[in-house]
């Protein structure tokens, strides 16, 4: 059988949605609006699918490719407007046409005519469409959680609460009720989610509270009042797949005070030295750690840094200050790891780490993360890799100069 799918041009109530992707490719627990389209013509016994798309056609023909996913033959065809059912079906010869604005089984439910539907849509369907994925559990009623995701154990969720895949909660945060993470998300410490959809590869910042609300990269959209705010702090809302360019030296300047301040801290080491005869073991500690290059854990070289005995904190680093003037530090980055800890990185977001250079001091330190490898620091070493600017890193310095934690 045949059928013809017609994508939703640009709607005035669902801007929000779609600023990063046409309205066709918005995740819905998941996966695409699309692609549950699809699922559900191939479950019905169709074959082949006309797709007909106003806004972005190449970006929804790169997202189903030939159509093998679903076991359909598929053809984007692009149209310079959103045509009418009727149109359609008199123009490609079909008995059916399908106009995109709803989830399969579910006319009574439009998306994107009011800013409420995208959500009360997911409050209705959420209970069926959570089993519909693989790996998918329920923790308790109405709590349902996606591979490799995880959350501190402090954290707080209450029903009903869909989570998806490789979503990261920090501790004493409160998410739920009616609240839908989708995949790659980072709830940080304290933030609060109610009432709300969060977007993929979205940071919700330390005590940020998003109430109800669709929240999607810098985008914040309250669904009850139709409220647009475009949010410019990165701690507050950001989006974890705009990480800069890898760059793993200082600037020169930073290298010259690498060195200045190494002479001016010349009295440290001769305290530790004498902290270190006095204590009878050696005067610094000699470890290894992976030079990050690129998003991988694979074909990683390693590097030797070193640590002073006998002192707790910053100053302990005192001797990787020459690293910056050699180049293979940087004042801000993240905290060098083993080329075992990387090999733990599992997720595209926890490999982030080796995105960024190898620094002094990092933003786990601010968020009380120092020295450590657990989720919280590989949640905050990931986002810096995806957020790194020069407004990140001044504030980063500014908490370890003068203990004022990065918060907006």
């Amino acid at each position: 059988m045949k059928t013809v799918v017609i994508c939703p041009d640009q709607r005035p109530e669902a801007r929000m949605l779609g600023r990063l992707t046409p309205l066709a490719l918005v995740p819905v627990l998941g996966r695409t609006f699309l692609s549950r389209w699809l699922a559900h013509l191939s479950d019905s016994g169709f074959r082949e699918v006309i797709i007909l798309a106003s806004d972005r056609p190449d970006s929804i023909r790169t997202a189903v490719g030939a159509g093998e996913e679903w076991g359909l033959r598929i053809q984007v065809i692009s149209e310079a407007s959103e045509l009418s059912q009727e149109k359609a079906r008199a123009r490609f010869g079909v008995d059916r046409a399908i106009l995109m604005d709803h989830l399969p089984g579910h006319p009574d439910l439009p998306l994107f005519d009011r800013p409420s539907g995208f959500f009360d849509a997911l409050r209705h369907v959420a209970p069926a469409l959570h089993s519909q994925r693989v790996g998918s559990r329920e923790l308790s009623p109405g709590i349902w959680v996606g591979l490799h995701s995880r959350t501190a154990p402090t954290a707080r969720l209450h029903a009903p609460c869909w989570i998806g895949q490789s979503v990261w909660i920090g501790s004493d945060a409160v998410v739920g009720p009616h609240a839908y993470v989708e995949d790659s998300a980072m709830i940080d410490t304290e933030a609060e989610v109610t009432g709300s959809w969060v977007g993929p590869n979205t940071y919700v910042g330390s005590f940020t509270s998003v109430t109800r609300s669709l929240a999607w990269a810098d985008g914040l959209l309250n669904h009850e009042t139709g409220s647009f705010t475009e949010i410019v702090d990165p701690f507050l809302l950001g989006d974890l797949r705009g990480q800069s360019a890898f760059n793993r030296k200082s600037s020169p300047l930073g290298r010259l005070a690498a060195l200045a301040f190494l002479i001016l801290t010349f009295p440290i080491p001769l305290v530790a030295a004498v902290l270190a005869i006095w204590s009878r073991q050696s005067l610094v500690s000699r470890l290894r750690a992976v030079v990050p290059s690129a998003i991988t854990t694979s074909g990683l070289r390693e590097s030797t840094y070193h640590e002073l005995n006998g002192f707790r904190g910053l100053a302990r680093r005192w001797p990787q200050l020459w690293k910056i003037v050699v180049g293979e530090f940087t004042w801000v980055g993240n905290r060098p790891i083993t080329r075992e800890q990387a090999a733990t990185l599992e997720t595209e977001f926890e490999q982030l780490w080796l995105s960024a250079p190898v620094g002094l001091v990092s933003l786990a330190d601010a968020h009380g993360c120092a020295d450590r490898f657990d989720d919280e620091a590989r949640a905050h070493s990931s986002y810096y890799a995806s957020r790194r600017s020069r407004a990140v890193d001044r504030s980063i310095l500014r908490w370890a100069v003068l203990r004022i934690p990065p918060t907006p």
